[in-house]
């Protein structure tokens, strides 16, 4: 038999039987796809199983179990396996934080529970998961606190941690920006509020003032109370003005006074404030002033001294600052009250004019640069007297020392003190019984600190 024939024999069979093989054929093809179907959905199902596990153990807050069973995965899973988990297990976990994500808003799990879940996704590595429902979720809350429905502890907290989570970025940056600014805002309208209860009706407006229009409710009330505010505060500062000017305080009047400028224009308020205005210029001191005061207080010969002065504000009371000069050598510092022409002189544990006809000091702090009184001999006295009641100590009187006396108590001790921290004391002798010697007291000028000199060593008493 030749090919030929050989070819047609091949041929008529097929042809013959044509049915049959068709069925064969596709038999065989269903017979392949069911095997494939088959293997890949063992295959899931075997991941699906792997993933309930997973997550049950997150569920159940076994987070080092999870932790330890995701490493084995990684270990016994091909890469197309693991990245098929990892998709199934990032779509489950999404689910479970937004889940519990509701769950902390409304109290039903304590933050070291949702943060410990957010800690754990993240140590999951190649996990990510997709943060729109997260994000949706923010924008919840941020509506729930407009509408004061949560807490700003609350959804601030909630914002914080959920921030935390690896491939969020800046997603909620905006919710917690607008949370704050609200609370800021309705922070300042209960500030508002609470001057305004005290009458402080100035601080009141103020604090209004600051309310945000994007916080309608908050917005209104702040609006209707600035309008009350108003109403009331005409006869209110104008009685604090004219009680303030009976006291002397004209500047404190006028602040008062100053507080009305804005909503009220009236003759009584013009005229109050030429009148304390001019009892303000009152208080000027030209530099004859002060040199006068000083020779006063003092030996000094007017004619040898010279000031350089300017006015001062110090705690919201006006002094004039002024460097005494004596032959064009600075021979004291002192700050004047205007008031009431109490003078205080410079001195510290650097500085010390050692001048005895100020009514008390001043120094300047270094770190701050602010200014610091210290108390005067009446006060230091006053001080020593409760320290002696408070110890339990009897006297029969207490004398102030006068710089020309304190030579003679004056030992090494003594000195070593003064050198370490300067003369700033009072002296003070106190006579504790008719045969008993003198005690001597010392007292800081500025910390009211109370030491004892006595066998020659100077203690705190």
């Amino acid at each position: 038999m030749n090919f030929k024939a050989f070819y047609d024999k091949i041929v008529d069979l097929i042809y013959n039987n044509r049915q049959n093989i068709m069925r064969v054929s596709f038999s065989l093809l269903a017979l392949l796809f069911l095997i494939i179907v088959l293997f890949f959905s063992s295959d899931n199902f075997n991941i699906s199983s792997e993933v309930d596990t997973l997550v049950k153990y997150i569920d159940d807050r076994q987070y080092g179990m999870a932790k330890t069973y995701y490493d084995d995965l990684e270990k016994e899973f091909s890469d197309s396996k693991m990245n098929r988990l990892n998709n199934k297990v990032s779509k489950k976990l999404s689910s479970l934080l937004m889940n519990k994500g509701d769950m902390y808003i409304n109290g039903q799990i304590t933050k070291e529970q949702y943060m410990g879940l957010i800690n754990i996704v993240n140590a999951l590595d190649p996990i990510i998961i997709d943060p729109t429902s997260l994000i949706d979720l923010g924008k919840r809350v941020n509506q729930m606190y407009k509408e004061e429905n949560i807490t700003y502890e609350s959804a601030q907290s909630y914002l914080q941690i959920t921030s935390s989570l690896k491939g969020i970025n800046e997603g909620l940056e905006e919710y917690k920006q607008n949370i704050k600014i609200l609370y800021e805002s309705r922070k300042v309208y209960k500030e508002g509020t609470r001057n305004q209860s005290i009458k402080k009706y100035h601080e009141a407006i103020s604090a209004y003032d600051k309310v945000i229009k994007e916080d309608e409710k908050y917005y209104s009330l702040a609006q209707s109370a600035k309008k009350e505010c108003i109403n009331v505060m005409h006869d209110y500062y104008i009685n604090q003005a004219k009680n303030l000017a009976k006291e002397g305080k004209y500047e404190e009047a006028l602040k008062n006074l100053g507080y009305l400028n804005p909503y009220y224009d009236e003759e009584e308020i013009k005229k109050l404030e030429d009148e304390y205005n001019k009892y303000i210029s009152n208080y000027t001191m030209t530099s004859d002033d002060i040199i006068s005061l000083i020779c006063r207080r003092s030996d000094e010969n007017k004619k040898d001294l010279s000031v350089v002065s300017y006015l001062q504000t110090v705690n919201g009371k006006r002094y004039y600052y002024g460097e005494v000069l004596k032959n064009q050598k600075i021979i004291n510092e002192v700050l004047i009250d205007t008031e009431t022409k109490k003078m205080y002189s410079y001195k510290s544990d650097k500085k010390d004019y050692e001048c005895n006809y100020s009514d008390a000091y001043f120094k300047i702090d270094e770190n701050s640069g602010e200014i610091i009184f210290s108390i005067d001999k009446e006060e230091g006295k006053y001080v020593l007297e409760n320290k002696l009641e408070e110890k339990g100590a009897k006297y029969k009187s207490i004398e102030s020392i006068e710089s020309n006396k304190l030579k003679k108590y004056v030992n090494d001790d003594l000195k070593n003190k003064m050198k370490k921290n300067g003369d700033i004391y009072y002296y003070f002798s106190v006579k504790a019984g008719w045969f008993k010697p003198k005690e001597i007291y010392m007292v800081n000028i500025y910390d009211k600190t109370t030491y004892i000199l006595i066998n020659d060593k100077v203690q705190r008493f």
